[in-house]
């Protein structure tokens, strides 16, 4: 029904582009931290946290990755959650009129929900993160580096991938729940396990499948870096590249996750009447 949709109303994509434009200016930004002007601004943190190395080239290329992880973060707390929100108010001006959606309309009904939206997405946020990063740690700080630890440091990893797509599932219909029912930050959250625990099944199919090319893209981001490294300083600029690919497909997933998952909520709610 999604690949339908958008074929009808191609415009759907757009609060997706505007987010992946958004986040190329700031891969951007990022590439030429070392040169004039930028280097006023990022070179005295980037000095004090990881060493003066890192303000010239080719060393600017392993800090790359995750000065760029930041800039997400950042760039989805600013604009991102807003154009999560205007593809919701679109998705529901298709299903409640059946005309082309406004995007300014949209996106002015978006930016009046969006500290409710912010919420939703820091709350996922933070508990994907202590769900990738907590046990790891734990792991390394009180096992030896042996075979056993390694293998369960790899079950871990994979583990908490999937229990974050499991989370996602839980909170997806927070957003139109937000945007389309004007539900506050908990009776959103309230909704969408309403929602979720009735289509469990449906929604952690739309969440997992696209999020798996997520998956693909980071592993191959992370093997390309590691062989750069290995022959590091030969080609450092693949690394711009690469985030430059995860950018474009994390456009697609997006797209995927929240777009199906807003036309489940509109047949949901229609059932519902």
């Amino acid at each position: 029904m999604t690949f339908k949709t958008l074929a009808k109303y191609p415009s759907l994509l757009v609060p997706f582009f505007m987010n992946a434009v958004f986040q190329g200016l700031v891969l951007t930004v990022l590439f030429y931290y070392p040169r004039s002007p930028f280097a006023a601004i990022f070179g005295p943190p980037i000095k004090a946290f990881y060493g003066i190395r890192f303000l010239h080239y080719p060393y600017n290329f392993l800090l790359l990755p995750k000065l760029f992880y930041y800039g997400q973060v950042l760039a989805t707390l600013t604009l991102g959650v807003v154009m999560f929100g205007m593809a919701m108010g679109m998705v529901s001006q298709i299903h409640s009129e059946g005309t082309s959606p406004r995007i300014g309309g949209n996106i002015n009904r978006s930016l009046r929900r969006y500290l409710p939206l912010v919420g939703v997405w820091l709350v996922t946020f933070i508990i994907s993160l202590i769900i990738l990063r907590g046990p790891a740690k734990l792991i390394m700080k009180f096992m030896q580096p042996t075979i056993f630890a390694k293998i369960l440091l790899q079950v871990v990893s994979y583990g908490g991938i999937l229990a974050v797509f499991l989370i996602e599932a839980l909170f997806i219909y927070a957003y139109p729940a937000i945007v389309v029912e004007r539900a506050g930050f908990l009776k959103g959250i309230a909704r969408s396990f309403s929602i979720s625990k009735s289509v469990f099944l449906t929604t952690a199919i739309l969440v997992i499948v696209p999020r798996i090319l997520d998956v693909i893209g980071i592993i191959i981001k992370d093997k390309m870096t590691s062989a750069t490294n290995i022959s590091f300083p030969d080609f450092p600029e693949i690394t711009v590249v690469m985030l430059a690919v995860l950018i474009g497909i994390t456009l697609i997933t997006d797209s995927l996750v929240f777009l199906s998952t807003a036309n489940l909520f509109m047949l949901k709610k229609e059932t519902e009447k």
